[in-house]
């Protein structure tokens, strides 16, 4: 079982292909090179939310990624559950955790949760909302 296969209700409200995209969506973000990639997985019009950061559109969404890495070397993702909004909805909830190693060696484990909607571009499925929710004095209280 990989890192990124995260638990689902047994309730069969959460789409297979969400929670399969989850799986390749957090490889990717933990991949400190895979800026163009990461913002793919977006829709073109996209609105992404990091903490209390903002931004709309590919661009701005892969200006935000590279930012991601700017004083991290290493992270990984753990997603723990998966929630959908309800049966025939591509609206879902997430919680988890990540490590950060950063570049100064600090190392430091922070908890998650997200609210993502999903629709379908070019045939492909893609975010067209992520809105994360994490503690970012965690990052300064790195050891």
């Amino acid at each position: 079982m990989s890192q990124y296969s995260a638990e689902v209700p047994n309730d069969e409200l959460v789409k297979p292909e969400i929670k399969s995209y989850y799986e390749n969506f957090y490889a990717v973000s933990d991949t400190p090179d895979a800026h163009e990639k990461y913002a793919s997985l977006f829709t073109k019009d996209a609105r992404l939310i990091m903490a209390s950061k903002g931004v709309s559109g590919r661009d701005e969404i892969l200006e935000m990624r590279k930012g991601m890495w700017e004083k991290v070397a290493k992270r990984s993702h753990k997603p723990t559950k998966i929630f959908s909004f309800g049966a025939g909805t591509n609206e879902v909830m997430l919680f988890g955790t990540v490590d950060y190693e950063l570049k100064d060696g600090k190392k430091t484990t922070v908890e998650w949760s997200a609210r993502a909607v999903f629709t379908e571009e070019d045939g492909d499925l893609k975010m067209s909302f992520y809105q994360v929710y994490l503690d970012t004095a965690a990052m300064s209280q790195a050891k």
